[in-house]
């Protein structure tokens, strides 16, 4: 079951510091040679690009594929 944005907290408990940014981050969907980039909301740990994503934060690449 999907989590509403409202109830996701700011940060992530983890090994490594994780902080949601719902503003998102560049993220570069790619398929069949054609590129979009969005910005993908989710945990962000600090000095990586590694992400986490719950709930809808995929659904800005959804929409970029249907388009």
């Amino acid at each position: 079951m999907a989590v509403s944005k409202r109830d996701l907290p700011d940060t992530m408990a983890s090994p490594r510091p994780a902080r949601r940014y719902a503003g998102g981050a560049p993220f570069v969907v790619t398929y069949k040679g054609r590129s979009k980039t969005v910005e993908l909301p989710g945990y962000y740990l600090e000095n990586s690009d590694e992400g986490i994503h719950v709930g809808d934060d995929m659904a800005a690449t959804d929409a970029a594929l249907k388009a």
